[in-house]
């Protein structure tokens, strides 16, 4: 009765924590904060270094305008008219500065925009494939897939499908935004020429290459990406649909279905020997023998 209990508790350690979503957001936060505050000081310090040079030109164009009313006398008028081509010298030097500063707030704004999209890709793709391996427990890992895909790539609906051992079948194992029962099994055979959802996913197992929509997305699936398992192709994850605000993929959509490709489907086949084995860890033993 006593190891009842404790195989119980291993499966109530298992439960998924708090929201996913919340999850996400509050890691990609913490994450990027560190990046961004340093580029924010550093462009207030070149857009105060603009100001003041700004203000210094201001200066001598009215040290200069002050000069010429001041003019009386022949060798004065001399004077000053040296005094004054110093000043236009000095003034074009610091207009030129001035451009130049310009130029480099502008150049420093874009390569920290740049920055700023790529740290989050990386954000969003270290959470991806923390969560992906969070856990060993197959309805879990297919959550987990799912709300990736509807937090960061902003899927609609979406399905997974599996192979049978033969690999001549596909069969719809879960879904999200989709009736499961409504999702046909599919049957693999030669390429189909035929237009449509299920000739998508067919050609897309058989090929091993993903079905990404370009451009403006209007008819179903927005994009089909196989499940590798090493080289071979066990399934294949179908977006059939995005939400409203989602009209295309961008670039980190697209390494995220890569990321999801190659380890979503070697994470659930694990999940599923795990679930055979009764959560047994493996002995040292034949792992030994395993590795040798």
């Amino acid at each position: 009765m006593s190891e009842k209990k404790g195989r119980g508790g291993s499966r109530r350690s298992d439960e998924p924590g708090p929201s996913v979503g919340t999850q996400l957001k509050e890691r990609r936060d913490a994450f990027l904060h560190t990046f961004f505050k340093r580029g924010a000081e550093l462009t207030d310090e070149l857009v105060q270094e603009n100001r003041r040079l700004h203000e210094h030109a201001s200066r001598l164009e009215e040290e200069n305008a002050s000069l010429k009313t001041q003019l009386a006398s022949d060798r004065a008028i001399r004077d000053l008219l040296y005094k004054i081509d110093q000043l236009e010298r000095e003034k074009a030097r610091l207009l030129s500065t001035v451009h130049q500063q310009e130029e480099l707030t502008s150049r420093v704004t874009n390569r920290f925009q740049e920055i700023e999209s790529e740290l989050e890709s990386f954000a969003n793709l270290y959470v991806a494939s923390f969560q992906l391996h969070a856990s060993l427990k197959a309805r879990n890992v297919v959550k987990n897939v799912k709300e990736l895909l509807i937090q960061l790539v902003g899927a609609r609906s979406v399905a997974i499908y599996f192979a049978d051992e033969e690999g001549r079948r596909l069969t719809p194992v879960t879904s999200e935004g989709v009736d499961l029962a409504t999702l046909p099994m599919i049957a693999v055979h030669e390429v189909s020429s035929s237009a449509g959802a299920e000739a998508v996913i067919e050609r897309t197992f058989l090929t091993g290459v993903p079905h990404v929509a370009e451009g403006d997305i209007d008819l179903p699936p927005a994009a089909c990406v196989p499940l590798l398992l090493e080289e071979r192709v066990v399934g294949a994850i179908v977006v059939y649909a995005l939400l409203e605000h989602k009209t295309r993929f961008v670039a980190v959509d697209r390494e995220l279905f890569k990321l999801l490709g190659a380890h979503a489907g070697a994470v659930l086949i694990s999940a599923n020997l795990w679930a055979t084995q009764g959560g047994r860890m493996p002995s040292a033993e034949s792992l030994r023998a395993m590795c040798a």
